[in-house]
């Protein structure tokens, strides 16, 4: 070709839309196009007779081999090393990604092919490269479009199938498999009607191609069929679907492409054979679901991204007075005037800050996950203001992004008041309990020729159960002797305490004035019983243990039996009741009895709390397992004694809950 020709066919060269360049054999650029300039920003002038791969460098930052230099190696080479590439005749071309190309990266359609002279020879190759970046990424979005369309579809509960416009089927979902027991796989790609084969046993047009067809034409054949917009909807039976037929609601709509043109046809099939019959029912059904979330106990909102309500439920409307027609559709922080009269950030709102903006303006906020907690004081709600619960979460689309928060808000102002009253009765329980606590005698008085331990532990904060132990040096009666005694009030908590406080003194003024412990149970038992006005009564073992004669002469008022071991042989004695239990009622007699307590020997008074304390399997820890505990302990002092009864009913129980309260009282003879 002459100077004029390769003139004329640069200038063609330059003028084309697409980037192009030209290298000849020994890779050195000839031509490189306006095109490529301005893809590349690097100029011809600049360009032009470079090799070593110059012309690869605007693109990928390095020398290296591109599609053009691909022409020249063999075809064996090009499949060994390049199986992207694809050849159509001496045509090589690619679609590629340059991820540093942009800041980005590119997405390339190349093309190169051999120059070749006169006679036939290669004496070059030409490049012609395309930015496809948009297009790749149209066809991205495009593909994830498609792909979440086909989850969802998959998903769905109602059976549903996609035809494109040729009749083909697209999309078959789970629910449609289940529903004609044909595989998707079986179904994709068939045409001529075939979707129609599970239902009718025979190729005919269902109700997704009568959306192809003409307003007119579908009035006129199908009367039966609903119109909403573009959808039709149809209730029909199908006699030759399963035994006895089947009744059908039917779906179907159109589906449109980016440019608003019909692609195709959705139908969705929901099976409803029963509906007939069950209209009733679900009509009810519905009206049930439609008043619980109408009568939702917690206020609720939920509001979009833009901060604009999209759900106010009645609950809100009677807390606030603002009814959902006002407040749905607003946003500028509107749904905060009903509560604070000021237009501000809610918890809701919160959601949709970054976290750690949260944790740095909102201290009071707890997290539990994604989910926003806090209790909040409103002075401006009610006449003295209101506590507040309030509990925000964020709401998500299918893909995992927040499209809103959700908030629930509960007067807790009552719960806050009743946990006031609470706290001060907690208070004042724990003042009775320290007075409570005074009652039982720090030291346990002792006397010559006895050990004596006693302890109570108490279920509840105050309880029933008492011990004590009387002096008698304070009146003149006989040195060396103490009155014992232990009692359980029928009951538990204050009303317990308070009559055990009652009964105390009542004995205790009895015991130091009556020298019979008989006698003394009985004045007190007259006292208690006529101001016993609720039905409560008490057990007690009260006795006057002596240090001359070392003997107990005792009274046992329906208590549970104390025990009596003897150190010389380990026999067990039970002292039984000899009256009934105080407060029952008035002018009963009770006697008095006496047991020795010799060196060695001891006495073990309890409550039934001991005995009758439970593990988890609900077992109780009995008297034989106390009886074993005192045959095993019995060489050992009283409080030793003690300490092992608690400790064997502790790991009796294990974790189960103390029911009942526990005292014990152990007297050991001595030398």
């Amino acid at each position: 070709m002459g100077s004029r020709g390769e003139t004329f066919a640069g200038e063609i060269i330059a003028f084309l839309p697409d980037a192009m360049f030209v290298v000849d054999l020994d890779g050195r650029v000839i031509a490189w196009n306006r095109a490529m300039e301005e893809v590349t920003g690097v100029s011809a002038a600049s360009m032009l007779g470079k090799g070593d791969y110059e012309y690869a460098l605007p693109f990928y930052g390095e020398r290296k081999p591109m599609l053009a230099n691909l022409v020249f190696m063999p075809e064996a080479e090009i499949e060994q090393r390049y199986d992207a590439v694809e050849r159509v005749g001496d045509t090589l071309v690619v679609d590629i990604f340059i991820p540093t190309f942009r800041p980005d990266g590119a997405y390339f359609w190349a093309k190169a092919s051999p120059l070749y002279d006169a006679q036939g020879a290669v004496i070059g190759a030409i490049e012609t490269i395309r930015d496809i970046t948009g297009r790749k990424r149209a066809e991205q979005e495009m593909a994830k479009t498609s792909q979440r369309m086909a989850e969802i579809i998959d998903f769905l509960p109602d059976a549903t199938f996609v035809i494109d416009l040729e009749g083909r089927v697209i999309a078959w979902n789970r629910a449609l498999e289940e529903m004609t027991g044909v595989a998707a796989e079986a179904m994709l790609g068939k045409g001529d009607y075939e979707y129609a084969l599970p239902f009718y046993g025979e190729r005919k047009p269902m109700l997704a191609n009568l959306v192809f067809m003409p307003e007119a034409e579908i009035e006129k054949r199908y009367d039966t069929i609903e119109r909403m917009g573009d959808t039709l909807v149809v209730d029909v039976f199908i006699p030759t679907f399963r035994d006895g037929g089947a009744c059908f609601w039917a779906k179907a709509s159109p589906l449109y492409d980016p440019q608003g043109e019909v692609s195709g046809a959705i139908e969705t099939i929901r099976d409803i054979s029963d509906r007939k019959r069950a209209e009733h029912e679900i009509s009810r059904s519905r009206q049930s679901l439609a008043e619980i979330i109408s009568f939702l106990p917690d206020a609720t909102f939920a509001i979009d991204r833009d901060g604009v309500v999209v759900t106010w439920n009645r609950a809100i409307e009677e807390l606030t007075g603002v009814s959902a027609r006002e407040m749905v559709g607003k946003g500028d922080y509107e749904y905060a005037l009903p509560f604070y009269d000021e237009r501000r950030l809610m918890l809701a709102d919160l959601i949709l800050m970054p976290e750690a903006e949260i944790e740095s303006r909102y201290a009071h906020v707890q997290r539990e996950g994604d989910t926003l907690v806090v209790d909040t004081f409103i002075p401006k709600l009610g006449e003295a203001g209101k506590y507040f619960w309030a509990k925000a979460s964020p709401l998500y689309d299918p893909e995992g992004n927040i499209t809103g928060a959700i908030e629930t808000i509960r007067d807790i102002t009552a719960r806050r008041e009743m946990e006031a009253h609470l706290a001060r009765s907690n208070a004042e329980l724990q003042i009775a309990a320290e007075i409570q606590q005074s009652f039982l005698p720090e030291v346990v008085p002792q006397i010559t020729g006895f050990d004596i331990a006693a302890r109570s532990v108490m279920a509840m904060e105050v309880g029933g159960d008492f011990f004590d132990v009387i002096p008698f040096e304070v009146v003149p009666l006989e040195k060396g002797t103490l009155g014992i005694l232990i009692a359980d009030v029928s009951g538990k908590g204050v009303p317990a305490a308070l009559f055990m406080a009652l009964s105390r003194i009542v004995v205790r003024v009895n015991a130091l004035w009556h020298r019979d412990p008989a006698r003394a149970i009985h004045d007190a038992n007259n006292v208690i019983a006529q101001d016993s006005k609720a039905g409560m009564f008490v057990t007690l073992f009260y006795g006057a243990l002596s240090e001359k004669t070392r003997a107990l002469t005792y009274v046992n008022a329906g208590h549970n039996p104390p025990l009596v071991f003897r150190g010389a042989d380990g026999a067990l004695e039970r002292l039984m009741p000899t009256g009934i239990a105080l407060g029952a009622a008035e002018g009963r007699d009770y006697s008095s009895r006496t047991v020795d307590i010799g060196p060695g020997d001891g006495l073990v008074m309890y409550t039934d709390g001991v005995t009758e304390s439970m593990n988890a399997e609900q077992e109780m820890f009995g008297e034989a397992r106390l009886e074993a505990i005192i045959r095993k302990s019995v060489r050992l002092p009283a409080h030793e004694i003690l300490t092992e009864i608690l400790e064997g009913v502790q790991q009796f129980a294990g974790d189960a809950p103390q029911f009942d309260d526990i005292t014990l009282m152990v007297i050991k003879g001595v030398p």
